[in-house]
C-alpha cells in the first residue's frame, strides 16, 4: 500500500451509469460519497450543481472503498464528507458507521443537519467525528447559503438540548465548518454573532475553510489576509477554531468541488455551471 503525496480524486462508476467521487486526502484518509448529486442546493458547492439522482446503496458505499484499495492506495481513516448529505440517505450509513466501527474502523460525517431528526440520532451514533456545516453566524445568511438545510435556530436548539447527554470526548468529535465567502459571510458581525453561538459549547471546534475555486460558481474565497484576521478575531473571543490544512485548499478534490456525472454511450455528461436560483441568491442576500 502506498500513501498519496496529494489529493486523489477516484471516479467511481456505478452498475446504472452514475458516477460519483471519492477523494483520498492527507495521505490516508478517505472521503466517501453518499448520494448521486445533492438536493440541498447550497450555492458555493458543485455537489448539487445538476440537483439530486438517488440514494447509494450499503454495497455502493463500500465500492467505493474497494475501488481505493484496487488501486493500491492506503486508508487509515474515513468519513462520508464527499457528494450528497449523508443524513438524507440514513439507514445505508448508519449501518456503514456501526459495520466499520467493529472493524477498528471509526467513520466521521459532514452534514447540514438534515434532516434534523436524523442529526439528532447521529449524535449520539459511534462516528468518529460529525461536521456540521454551517457557513454563517445569522439565520438569514444561512438560509442564502444553505437554502434547504434546517432552521438556524432549530439546529442550535437542538444541539444545546443534546448537549448535557453527550460525554466530554463525544462533545470534541463535533465540530463546524464555515467556508469564508468574500462579501457574503466573512463579516465581522457575522463572525461575532458565530462566536456567540459557539460560547455555550467550549469543546466544538470551528474550521475556517478557504473557498476552492470552481467553473462556473459566483462565490469567491475571503483574501488570506483577511481570514487570518478573522482567525485571530475568533481566538481572541476564545473560540477553540483552526484553520483549513493544505489538503483541503487542494483545488483537487477540495471542498465542494465534486461533481456527480452521468456515463453514457461510452461520454461523461456534466453540467453547465451554477443556475440563475443560485446566482439570484448571491446576489440578494
Amino acid at each position: 500500500m502506498k500513501i498519496a503525496a496529494a489529493n486523489t480524486v477516484l471516479p467511481v462508476t456505478l452498475a446504472d451509469g452514475y458516477m460519483v467521487e471519492a477523494v483520498l486526502y492527507a495521505g490516508d484518509s478517505l472521503c466517501l460519497s453518499s448520494q448521486v448529486g445533492c438536493a440541498m442546493g447550497c450555492v458555493f458547492c458543485a455537489s448539487g450543481r445538476h440537483g439530486f439522482y438517488r440514494n447509494l446503496s450499503l454495497d455502493e458505499l463500500y465500492l467505493q472503498c474497494h475501488v481505493v484499495e484496487e488501486a493500491g492506495l492506503a486508508v487509515k481513516r474515513i468519513t462520508l464528507s464527499g457528494i450528497g448529505e449523508p443524513l438524507a440517505n440514513f439507514a445505508p450509513v448508519r449501518a456503514f458507521i456501526t459495520e466499520n466501527l467493529s472493524r477498528g474502523m471509526a467513520v466521521s460525517l459532514t452534514t447540514t443537519g438534515y434532516p434534523l431528526a436524523n442529526f439528532i440520532e447521529c449524535l449520539h451514533l459511534p462516528h468518529n467525528g460529525l461536521m456540521l456545516s454551517l457557513h454563517s453566524g445569522t439565520p438569514g445568511v444561512h438560509r442564502t447559503l444553505l437554502p434547504h438545510a434546517p432552521d438556524y435556530d432549530r439546529l442550535w436548539r437542538s444541539l444545546a438540548d443534546a448537549w448535557p447527554k453527550l460525554s466530554r470526548g463525544r462533545r470534541r468529535r463535533i465540530g463546524i465548518n464555515y467556508l469564508l465567502l468574500a462579501g457574503v459571510n466573512d463579516s465581522e458581525e457575522e463572525i461575532g454573532a458565530l462566536a456567540g453561538r459557539l460560547a455555550p459549547f467550549p469543546e466544538i471546534t470551528l474550521h475556517l475553510l478557504a473557498c476552492n475555486d470552481v467553473e462556473g460558481s459566483p462565490c469567491a474565497g475571503s483574501a488570506r489576509a483577511h481570514r487570518d484576521a478573522l482567525y485571530d478575531f475568533l481566538v481572541f473571543r476564545g473560540i477553540n477554531v483552526r484553520r483549513a490544512n493544505r489538503w483541503r485548499q487542494q483545488q483537487r478534490g477540495g471542498c465542494g468541488t465534486l461533481f456527480a456525472r452521468r456515463q453514457e454511450a461510452g461520454k461523461v455528461l456534466q453540467g453547465e455551471g451554477v443556475d440563475e436560483f443560485h446566482r439570484g441568491l448571491l446576489r440578494n442576500p
